[in-house]
Formats: structure tokens, sequence, C-alpha cells
């Protein structure tokens, strides 16, 4: 289906030979200034939108491109107004019988102004343009949807997307996974990606600004017969993927059936499958070539009238003269307002699927390594949720680790506090360390909180780490006279030092928490 939903009225309307239809949309300068736009205001032909959901040329999961909106706006500001400007723009159609549907076409922030003589050529890109920025290193941990949220409410977005719609994607999203600075990633778009790529798809804004994750369509959202296109440019192969791997650091994961003829996608660089089992690493292979497999189409370059319903990961059918109708992914998508549309697939001929350069991959990868005793690896940790602290012994930190030799390491943590001391009485938090579930002795540190914001710092050091065991650290907080609150992501905690693994093995530890109501004790009398 198309990821946008239209009537079938828009469909036929839409497809017809001759059409009435507009462009509309508003310019918000930085000063709270609102330009509201239509086609008068627009030099003719100038407006097109170009956008894009892989970056080479051959399918590829963890695309996180950056939608473009290109225009020549007729006024008489200087250039140096538009920049940080927000566009929002929308395409209208009418109907038969008069009505108009609208399509958003968008948001967007304009980047780049140019004065004319008669106009002012602006080109501004779309709400992924907010991912640009500098990743600060934050750990973030949960599944595809916790980490997609965690992304969107640092960089100012909204997601669009629920957690049932995000897991409806790929078995891969309910995996629980963590990012953090030592996983190589220079930007929040990176971190997006990365999260587009655990299942199978690519990261977008939405025609809201909203920050979602796509996958390919598997079922024609259209079929543009010879009517209604202008030329086609349709591949006389298929795209077929027999087999899907994924090369790690540490070793290789594939799916796939030996005996089947196709192509390979092959994955040298998947941040979030660097971690954990290798049993799971091998289910986030499995997940992807389920998905993969099932993504048969055939390479193609088709022009068209306008369409702005059209999106990249659609899947449109192109109905031939021999009555074949072979389907084509669109990869690639520019629309220009009143002018021709170009929908194009891209797609590795499988007779050449050996000509990748595989050594040059191997040859990065084995200077992307190093050696694990020399350099200082972080083992981060970050509240997901928020904490109420009370009387009752809450967990605070949790973080296990281990090293490859025996060394020394500390941990280190700031939690930010909200204390409501009980009335009259004066609030007191204590810290309680467990190092492999043995409390530590002696060591309890408390602090006096009143009423208000606090910001509390721990420090804990590790004398002795053995080499190849794995160390679990506990930290809980207990309260008296009062309710210490810690909002979600309030704790930023690490163990840290030189000589440790980049990955914990799970040593069949499960821990769980069961928490029972108050059970109310009446008072009896018997009468002897």
């Amino acid at each position: 289906m198309t990821i946008y939903s239209v009537s079938d009225a828009y469909k036929t309307a839409i497809r017809a030979r001759t059409r009435t239809d507009r462009v509309t949309g508003t310019l918000t300068l930085t000063n709270g200034t609102v330009l509201n736009l239509d086609a008068a205001d627009l030099m003719s032909g100038s407006l097109t939108l170009d956008n894009q959901c892989v970056t080479g040329e051959e399918l590829a999961f963890g695309c996180a491109y950056l939608g473009q909106a290109a225009l020549n706006l007729r006024t008489d500001l200087s250039r140096h107004a538009f920049y940080g400007a927000k566009l929002v723009l929308h395409y209208g159609l009418q109907l038969p019988g008069g009505r108009w549907e609208t399509v958003p076409l968008g948001v967007y922030t304009v980047a780049e102004a140019e004065r004319r003589a008669l106009y002012v050529s602006i080109k501004a890109y779309d709400n992924i343009l907010a991912l640009q920025q500098k990743y600060d290193g934050t750990t973030m941990q949960g599944t595809a949807y916790a980490l997609l949220g965690q992304i969107a409410a640092a960089c100012g977005l909204t997601l669009g997307q629920t957690e049932a719609e995000i897991g409806a994607l790929n078995p891969n999203a309910a995996l629980v996974c963590q990012l953090s600075g030592a996983d190589g990633l220079a930007t929040w778009r990176e971190c997006a990606a990365a999260v587009a790529q655990l299942v199978g798809g690519f990261a977008a804004a939405d025609r809201a600004g909203r920050l979602v994750l796509r996958t390919f369509a598997e079922k024609p959202c259209a079929a543009l017969t010879a009517a209604a296109r202008s030329e086609a440019a349709v591949s006389d192969f298929a795209c077929h993927y027999a087999a899907l791997s994924i090369e790690t650091d540490d070793g290789s994961f594939a799916a796939g059936r030996s005996q089947d003829t196709g192509l390979t996608m092959r994955i040298s660089n998947m941040t979030l499958a660097e971690k954990g089992l290798p049993a799971t690493r091998q289910q986030i292979t499995d997940n992807l070539f389920a998905a993969l497999q099932r993504l048969d189409y055939v390479p193609a370059t088709v022009t068209m009238p306008g369409d702005p319903a059209f999106e990249p990961g659609d899947r449109v059918a192109l109905p031939m003269e021999d009555g074949t109708a072979p389907e084509m992914l669109v990869t690639h998508f520019v629309w220009r307002y009143r002018g021709r549309q170009t929908l194009k697939g891209v797609g590795r001929n499988p007779y050449l699927g050996g000509t990748t350069d595989g050594a040059t991959e191997k040859a990065l990868r084995r200077l992307q390594n190093s050696a694990e005793s020399k350099r200082i690896v972080y083992y981060s940790f970050t509240n997901p949720a928020e904490l109420a602290v009370q009387t009752v012994e809450t967990p605070a930190v949790a973080i296990a680790f281990t090293a490859v030799e025996e060394t020394s390491a500390m941990f280190l943590a700031q939690l930010l506090l909200d204390a409501a001391p009980d009335t009259g009485k004066v609030l007191t938090l204590t810290v309680r360390y467990y190092i492999n579930d043995v409390p530590v002795e002696n060591f309890a540190p408390q602090q006096r909180l009143e009423t208000g914001a606090h910001t509390l710092a721990l420090f804990y050091p590790f004398a002795s780490v053995e080499a190849g065991t794995v160390t679990r650290l506990s930290v809980r907080l207990v309260c008296a006279g009062g309710t210490v609150k810690i909002a979600p992501y309030g704790i930023k905690a690490t163990v840290t030092g030189q000589g440790m693994a980049s990955e914990t093995p799970w040593d069949g530890t499960l821990e769980c928490e069961e928490t029972l109501l108050p059970i109310a004790i009446k008072a009896r009398s018997i009468n002897v």
C-alpha cells in the first residue's frame, strides 16, 4: 500500500489526462514572520522535492537521507532572512465534483538561500536535518521504539509511530539494545540509521516532520500502466536475495539457502550486531533475511506526470505489453510541481554479483580493530523509567562487566534527584552497594536533603577485577523521612577501566522483581 493514504477519487483524478491542482504553504522566518505561499509566489517549474532511502546503487538497510525541497520564491526580502526558516508545503488536487483533496508535502528547514534578480533560490531539508547534530555519547538502551524515542527527544523531534507500529516492522524491534559513545557514531543521524538497520528499513521524517522508521513494501501500492507513465526503463534482470551475511569484529553471521542462486546482501558495518551473544546476533541475521527474501523486485526508472503521494520505499507494478507486470521498489524519488516525476529503483545485477571489493572491506575492518587490553572501555547505564524512593530499598543502577586481563576499575555516577521531606521530618537518603548480590559492608553513603532538586555524585573503586569473570554491581537507594524521585534518564552511571572486555557474556543470571500491595493486618480480640 502507498505509505501516504489517499482516496480512490484522488487516484482517479491524478491519472486523468487533465487536472486542476495547486500548491500552498507557509514560510515561518526565525523572527516569527509568517509568509503565506501559493503558486503565484513561485517561479514556474521551480518547486522540486527530492528524497531517497538508499545511498548506493543497490538495496541496503539503514539509510537516513536528508529529504530536500527546492524552490524559487518571488520576494524582495534579503536572502539572509530565510536561513533557518520553517517551510511547510501542501499539494491540492481538485476531484470530480469540485472538492479538493490535500496531500502534505512535508516540513522543511531552509539551509541555503541565493539571491537572483527576480527571486530568491531556496533549498530546504526535512527534519532529518535535526539529527545532523554531533552525538554526545549519551548511553541509550531499550527496544527500537525506546531508542528512537530517545534520539527524537535529544534532537527536539516528535516520534511519529507507536510502540506497536515499530514492533510490527521486524522481530528485531523487540530486542533490547544499547548505543553509546563507544560505538563510534558521530551524529544522531547515524544513531537513527543504526536503529533503522536493525529493523531492516530506513529512517525518515514523515509529512508532519516526525521521526519514523520505514521498511520496503512487499505489495504494490499502485500499477502504472503505459498510459500512466511517460517513459520506463526496466532492467532485464530481477534482484532476488538468496542470502544475507553480517560481518562483525569477532566473526560473521549468515542466513540463507545455500542451494538457492541469487544475490547476497553483505553488511560489513552494523553497530547493533557488534554486541550480545552469538545466538542473539544470529537471530538478528535470521530476522533480517526473513524480511529480505520477500523483497524480490526489478530495478527500473520511470518518468510520469507528478503524483506526490508516492514515497521512497513504495513498491510499484509496471504492466507491460507482453502481459507481465514487473515490480520495482522506489529507492529514489524526484517530484516537480506541474512537471515530470521520476521514480527510480536501484539494484545489483546478479550476473555481476561477485565484483564488490571484499578485500577493501576486510582491510578496513582490520584497521578498525584494536587490542582489547590496551583501550579504555566504558560500561554505561541510565534509567529508562522514573524511580520513586521511599522506605523500601529501590534498585537504581545495575551494571555487569568483565575484563580480558586482571585490572582495576571504577564506578562513577551522577543522579538528578527531587527531594520531598515529610512534614516536620529530616529526609536522609542512603546509598547501598551490592557486588554479585553481596552487600558491601561498612560503606553506605548518606545524604541529608532539603526540599527541591539535588545532584548526587557517587564513586566506588574496584581495586582488583579478575580476568574472565563477570562482576555485577547493583546500587540501591532507601529513604527515611520522605520521598526522593528520579526522572527518566536522570541517572548517568559508568564503570570504566583499561583491559575491560567490550561486551559481557551472559552468565545465565535472570533478575526479577515483584511489587506486592501492602497487606493489611486487622486487630482481633479473643474472648476467653
